[in-house]
């Protein structure tokens, strides 16, 4: 009653409606079983049946009222909850300094590791490009030494992951480093947020260059080399797994220098301005108790139907000992 007066001042009349309906439809079914158990009798007795009735007719809508009062919750305590710490931010601050790591091109010339020399510590040759002249192998060459030192650590992690791993970038307080063919999402997600507030001072994604993207929390990974039993049971677990554990990204850009392009040749190569800061995009995927409520109804739907199915087998196994108390007798 109080719930429905509260729902119609409002200016919600349905849902009280609704709401007021439902003891109306539980005491007519309540009736309406009780004379018919009255009428037919049963051997398990009034009580026992008509509680089977009455919690088979309640119990969904005894759930759907506790759904609707969860989702009137106001959206401005999840705000407060954020402003009082409830964040990503407190997790991002784990991550290391980028100043505290080495760069990517440091990495490659302190590893010596053949793959990534070869891709980002060669320079090209005369002998490979014999048709440009002196100058143009020379500007080739100036090009791809900027390519070489302004390579991210993500981009280092596609080309040579072994060598990402060893530096100990897979672990990093908890965080671990995505390559870029694993974080395109991620990095989309983060350039349309840091368009969006204009006194950022971005206009457009040419104003600045995507470094680094790390991840922690979420569901867990399959290992290094899995078999075919761990994508199994992988798979298993992750789909039975009821809540979502959070999930954190961390985007990291910097404003690239200005430079002017020349009509009728590619655009030059993004170079970072050392002297602004590395902005951090943190990102939060958190899907909280999606499962919790279906799982719910499943698990209440089939503690009624597992007890309304023994009360029958019950009531089977008296009828088959009557029946045959009455075929013993009869003879």
């Amino acid at each position: 009653q109080s719930y429905a007066m509260q729902t119609r001042q409002d200016g919600r009349p349905a849902a009280g409606i609704g709401i007021q309906l439902a003891p109306g439809g539980n005491a007519l079914a309540a009736a309406t079983g009780w004379g018919f158990l009255q009428d037919h009798g049963t051997l398990m007795g009034l009580y026992t049946s008509a509680l089977g009735a009455h919690l088979t007719w309640t119990l969904p809508f005894g759930l759907l009222i506790m759904f609707a009062v969860f989702n009137r919750f106001d959206p401005a305590y999840e705000e407060a909850a954020r402003d009082l710490g409830a964040s990503g931010l407190p997790r991002a601050r784990e991550l290391p300094n980028p100043d505290e790591l080495n760069t990517g091109y440091e990495l490659v010339v302190l590893s010596g590791n053949a793959r990534a020399t070869a891709e980002y510590d060669t320079l090209p040759t005369a002998a490979d490009n014999p048709d440009l002249s002196a100058d143009d192998l020379a500007a080739l060459q100036a090009d791809r030494q900027v390519r070489n030192e302004s390579v991210t650590r993500s981009e280092l992690a596609t080309v040579s992951p072994g060598l990402a791993d060893a530096a100990g970038w897979d672990d990093l307080n908890g965080w671990r480093l995505l390559p870029t063919t694993q974080a395109g999402d991620s990095q989309a997600q983060a350039v349309a947020d840091i368009l969006a507030p204009p006194d950022l001072g971005f206009v457009s994604s040419a104003d600045f260059k995507l470094l680094d993207v790390y991840t922690t929390g979420g569901k867990p990974r399959l290992g290094e080399d899995p078999g075919r039993i761990d994508r199994i049971t992988h798979w298993i677990a992750n789909s039975a797994r009821i809540t979502h554990p959070t999930r954190y990204s961390v985007v990291q850009l910097q404003r690239v220098l200005d430079q002017p392009t020349i009509a009728g040749e590619a655009p030059p190569r993004p170079i970072v301005d050392e002297a602004e800061p590395v902005v951090s995009v943190i990102m939060v995927r958190d899907l909280g108790s999606v499962r919790l409520r279906p799982a719910l109804v499943m698990v209440g739907s089939l503690m009624v139907f597992l007890a309304l199915c023994y009360w029958l087998h019950v009531r089977d196994k008296e009828d088959m000992a009557r029946r045959k108390e009455f075929e013993v007798a009869r003879a």
